[in-house]
């Protein structure tokens, strides 16, 4: 079980009125080109199983984005998948034996370590330092033995907000690629960079695209999360691989919802830079009423979360750990944030700041506040 299911029980059972930051879900709404595209793909009635790697119309679109953004794509190597989720399944899928060895951040989003373990494989853990990535290359490159086929980690990172500098970026690239190995980039949160200097991903140093494999969704750019479709890019031939083995573990992603995303050249480009300004602005807000309250932060230089340490909170309260702790916040004050526990970071906490809708915002900012600033013991 995990700690956070604790959270939403306790959550669900608050009396009066409460408060989620549980989830990375978009407050904003997905671009009205793709919603009535969606409408006429479901007109259409064409609702078959599409092609395992993606209908080829949506393959192009999305290799021609990849074009845009200064990396050579074809479709080829383009796969789609039933969400990124399914995505990093099937690529782990098709680049882990039992016994190889996934190195990961840690804290990371929990499927790394969980996906890695499920297909036999290890997941060797390297430690952000200080909620950043500052000389994680050099830890991994400790890290890497004779078993290690892939490093793979989020930039920005879930949870902490953590994004590659472009030098640490291109040591990460020069590094796997001189061990022979995979960099795998999740980057379901990279259209949500903040910072000038964050803003040069991995695939930007590798031409050739023999190192790096991308892994993107629709989910948190266009917020459109129900609709689960994916994609990787990588070489054409580990690209056939991924589609092979998504074809042997997952059904193939929504065909209305692929032949829909093939509208994405129609949503303007101003979109994008919205969807940042806004998510940016709720965090800078977040960070500043939390500061102002005398509670530290590390502002997150991208996506979607703050990752908050509470162990003087913990103390307070004589909580056994941050997941209890977090527990007995649901329940007395209607405050849901996601234990630390579930990411591998222990009296750290995870809050969504896309979480509450744009009307409960005020208030939910005042409760996190509210709650973050006094022991819960101490409210009623």
């Amino acid at each position: 079980m995990r700690a956070v299911d604790a959270v939403s029980s306790a959550l669900a059972a608050h009396p009066g009125r409460s408060y989620s930051w549980l989830v990375g879900e978009p407050f904003f709404q997905p671009p009205p080109e793709l919603v009535e595209a969606l409408t006429q793909a479901s007109n259409s009635r064409t609702f078959g199983y599409p092609p395992h790697d993606g209908l080829p119309a949506l393959r192009r679109v999305l290799a021609e984005r990849h074009e845009a953004e200064g990396h050579r794509t074809s479709p080829e190597q383009v796969v789609v998948t039933a969400g990124a989720k399914g995505g990093l399944l099937a690529l782990l899928g098709a680049l882990l034996d039992p016994g190889d060895e996934l190195i990961h951040p840690q804290p990371c989003y929990p499927a790394y370590p969980a996906m890695a373990n499920r297909l036999g494989a290890r997941a060797i853990a390297v430690a952000e330092s200080g909620g950043n990535f500052s000389g994680w290359p050099q830890a991994v490159a400790d890290a890497i033995g004779p078993r290690t086929r892939a490093v793979i980690l989020a930039s920005p990172s879930n949870p902490t907000g953590a994004t590659l500098h472009s030098e640490q970026s291109a040591s990460l690239v020069e590094l796997c690629r001189d061990r022979g190995i995979r960099l795998i980039c999740d980057e379901a949160y990279a259209d949500f960079r903040f910072a000038a200097e964050c803003q040069t991903p991995p695939a930007a140093f590798d031409a050739e695209r023999t190192t790096v494999v991308q892994v993107r969704s629709a989910s948190k750019s266009w917020a459109l999360c129900g609709w689960r479709v994916g994609w990787v890019t990588a070489d054409t031939a580990l690209a056939a691989r991924v589609g092979r083995s998504h074809a042997s573990l997952l059904n193939p992603a929504s065909g209305p919802a692929q032949a829909a995303l093939c509208s994405l050249p129609e949503v303007p480009a101003g979109y994008l830079d919205d969807a940042r300004s806004r998510v940016a602005n709720r965090s800078t807000e977040l960070c500043s009423a939390l500061e102002s309250a005398g509670f530290p932060t590390t502002r997150p230089a991208g996506g979607f979360y703050l990752w908050l340490a509470v162990d003087k909170l913990v103390e307070a309260c004589a909580a056994s750990d941050a997941s209890c702790w977090s527990v007995e916040l649901a329940e007395r004050c209607g405050i849901g944030l996601w234990p630390g526990e579930d990411f591998g970071g222990d009296n750290h906490v995870r809050v969504a700041v896309t979480a509450p809708s744009d009307a409960d915002w005020p208030a939910a900012v005042d409760g996190l506040v509210e709650a973050v600033t006094s022991p819960v013991s101490r409210r009623g």
